[in-house]
Formats: structure tokens, sequence, C-alpha cells
């Protein structure tokens, strides 16, 4: 396969998995509508910074962790669903706002939602396993190092730049003051979605 033939395809395979409905998409939706764009933003961009983590261990061969220490999967997936579990405990109780909620440019609320899409997408199995299963298939010893890092490269900034439009355009005031009214619906519906991921994780783990 060509360097060419080789970027489309991881391309492709990436761009398909991360517009699939996830967690990270149900956070960044949460985020947005319940602080604003920016929350959504930086939300967005610890997702980013959690592929960069996942693109790391996929690329150049530490996947071999999970093989050789089972139990690490396990207890990740417990706190990935933790994880899940409470956003969207959280998110399934939200209130009727009479009008859109005040927008926090705290330094301290930066890194809560930066902190949060980070943890979301880094204790995100099904992202782990797919980037490890993605560049097991296609990468091999004989592919170049700066092939490598130009696809590393393109999966984190298209990670954040496609969650970063999501929540651009849902935060945007227009849209999120005539969303309001009904912003709790949403979020409770996004709740929802990340309480059966969680509880799904959890099945997985305690049936598997």
């Amino acid at each position: 396969m060509s360097p060419a033939e080789l970027f489309v395809t991881i391309a492709l395979a990436h761009a398909l998995a991360v517009a699939s409905p996830g967690p990270d998409l149900a956070v960044v939706t949460r985020q947005t509508l319940a602080h604003g764009r920016r929350a959504g933003v930086l939300t967005a961009l610890g997702i980013a910074a959690g592929i960069s983590f996942h693109v790391a261990y996929g690329m150049f061969g530490l996947g071999w962790a999970i093989e050789r220490f089972p139990a690490l999967l396990t207890v990740l997936k417990l706190v990935g669903a933790s994880l899940l579990l409470w956003i969207g405990w959280g998110a399934i109780r939200a209130q009727p706002a009479a009008d859109a909620a005040p927008i926090t440019v705290s330094g301290k609320a930066a890194q809560r939602d930066f902190g949060i899409g980070l943890a979301t997408n880094l204790l995100n199995v099904k992202a782990m396993l797919f980037f490890v299963a993605l560049c097991s298939a296609v990468i091999t010893g004989d592919t170049p190092t700066w092939l490598k890092l130009g696809l590393s490269a393109w999966m984190i900034v298209a990670t954040g730049a496609w969650f970063s439009f999501v929540a651009w355009t849902l935060g945007h005031p227009r849209i999120r003051s005539r969303l309001v009214h009904g912003a709790h619906w949403i979020d409770r519906a996004m709740g929802a979605i990340l309480l059966l991921l969680g509880a799904g994780m959890l099945w997985s783990v305690l049936h598997g």
C-alpha cells in the first residue's frame, strides 16, 4: 500500500469513527448546551488531547500492554463506565432554564471542561481498541516514521476540528437561545445515552 493509499484508508476510517454517535459526541453536546460554546470547544480540545494518547500507542506499538496485562483493560472499562455514569447522572437531572445559562469564563471552569473531554476520551475503551485495531491492521514495521507522525497529527487535528465545529454550531448564541427552553430535555437525552453507554460497558465487564 502506497503512502497516499495508507493515508486515505486511515483518514476515512477515522472520519467515520469520529462522526458516529458515542460518548465524545454526547459529552460535547451536553457541555455546549449546559455551559456554552467556549465550554464545548474546550471539551472538544480535551477529546483531541485524549486521541493523541490512543494514536501514540496505536501507531508505535504500545498496544502490547493490553495483550500482556488484560486486567488493565478491565480496570479502564470500570473507570470509564463510572465516568460515563457520573456525567450521565448529572445530565439526566437537568432542570428547565428561563434563559440561556450564564457562561463561566474562569480558569477553573476551563480546566473542568478540558478535563471532562480528556477523561471521557482517555477512558473510552472503544476508542482505544479502535486505534489499536486500525493501526495494527495497516501499519507495518516498514511504514516510514514521517508517515506515522503525519497520520497521527491528522487524526488529532481532525478530531479536535470536528468536535469544535459541533460545539461552535450548537453554541451559537441564536441556536443556543432557541434551544434553551428545551435544552434540559436535550441534556436529559444526552444523559440517558451516557448512562446506557456506561451501563453497557459495566455489563460487559461483569458478564464478559
